[in-house]
Parts: C-alpha cells; structure tokens; sequence
C-alpha cells in the first residue's frame, strides 16, 4: 500500500466544481471527477493542468436531477453558505490516476464511486462526442480551516482551471480519507477502468 504523499506547503491553482460534488468528496463519498472541459477552454477538451489544486465551489450549472438522492437535500444548505462576492475555499485534492475512456459502460462500473446519475453521465458521454471522457482518481484534503477568498474578475467564466490571487497554504491540510481507505477506493476506480 502506498504510504500517503505530503502535499506541497502552499497552492494557487483551483479547479471549479459543483458545490454538491465537493461535499460528496468531502465525505469521502466519491473519489472521483468526469469531466470533458470548459466552454471555454481548448478544443482538445480538459485535462489535469496541476496535480495538486484548491477545490473552486460552483453553483452555476448545477442540476439536482443530475445527483443521487442523498445529495440532492444538500442544495439549499450549500446554496445558503455562500456569501456574495467571495470565494469559500475549504479543500484540496491531488489526482492519483487519470483515464481517458469512451467506454458509457465504465462509468457504470464506477458507480460506487461517485453521486451522478445515469442522466448526467449520458449528458456527458454525447456532450462534444470527440473528446474522451477524462476520469481523475483524486485524493481530498480538508484545510485547516476554510478561507474566504475576494473573488476577482478573473474568475468568472465557464472555465475549468483558475489561478488565485492569493496563494493558500496546505500545510495542515488533513486528508478525509484514511490511507487504507483510499487505497481501497483507488483500486476499485483501477478495477472498473481496467477494459476502458
């Protein structure tokens, strides 16, 4: 078993996700990202620009429907933390493993994994069909206390990756899974993406 790599003393990258899949990655629930990209981002679709990076909430886009059960309750209270004109930061993650797959079926197997629906992983697989979906196996890190960032002009736009104005420090970043019990989840992402 891998022993748990340190994270680097400080970041300035973050990636945007829905606000409700942070929370799911925050209880350890999914381990997982499926993503193709930005609107406005390169034609060659998303990739892991940074191994390590903050976790950027987002609540455009976001679609009860397109979560399981458990986690659709948890609109309203998310909905509700977030403060008009900044950006709450709470978490960091570290990708451990990437596939690019266009394998629907895959995604199935990963089921365990993650809090998507079936409606949303179609919507993503038919989203731009000539890219591959890219699957990143991340790691996440609670920080010592969450950070209430000014948001900035910069960040604004259907983009994926955002480079802070403020560098945020990860040292007493925590890891909300065990090192045993990522392990076991890391090799059921490896076991569900072995035919991808």
């Amino acid at each position: 078993m891998a022993l748990l790599q340190p994270l680097p003393a400080s970041c300035s990258v973050a990636l945007k996700e829905w606000a409700v899949v942070i929370q799911a990655l925050a209880d350890g629930r999914q381990v997982l990202l499926v993503r193709k990209g930005g609107l406005v981002e390169p034609s060659e679709g998303f990739t892991f620009q940074s191994k390590e990076f903050l976790f950027y909430p987002t609540f455009e886009h976001q679609a009860v429907a397109f979560v399981l059960p458990g986690y659709q309750s948890l609109f309203p209270t998310l909905a509700a933390e977030r403060r008009a004109g900044w950006l709450r930061v709470a978490y960091a993650g570290r990708v451990e493993a990437v596939v690019e797959t266009r394998d629907g079926e895959a995604l199935k197997r990963l089921k365990d994994l993650h809090i998507y629906t079936d409606g949303l992983l179609t919507q993503r697989m038919r989203w731009q069909p000539e890219q591959p979906l890219v699957i990143g196996c991340v790691r996440v890190f609670r920080l010592r206390e969450p950070l209430e960032l000014p948001m900035q002009d910069a960040y604004a736009g259907c983009k994926s990756w955002v480079q802070l104005a403020e560098t945020v420090s990860l040292k007493e970043a925590e890891p909300v899974l065990s090192d045993a019990a990522f392990e076991q989840r890391r090799a059921a992402f490896s076991r569900g993406l072995k035919s991808a």
